[in-house]
């Protein structure tokens, strides 16, 4: 058989069979990966939210109290 002009032999094309699975395989644990790491990143950004909510409340809390004492 030839390829682009050169001759493989049967374990080039061999070797070359199993490099495409490998890489198809890879590309799809790399699409999962990006999907976990988004979901992640959600969890994340909304945690951060909360907590900057918190500190806002607490901050307005002491101003608050200080204010009547």
């Amino acid at each position: 058989m030839s390829d682009s002009g050169l001759n493989l032999d049967a374990s080039q094309e061999v070797k070359i069979t199993v490099m495409q699975l490998k890489i198809e395989r890879l590309e799809e644990k790399q699409a999962d990966l990006r999907e976990r790491l988004k979901v992640v990143e959600k969890w994340v950004i909304g945690a951060a939210a909360v907590i900057a909510a918190g500190t806002t409340l607490v901050g307005f809390a002491t101003n608050i109290s200080k204010a009547y004492l």
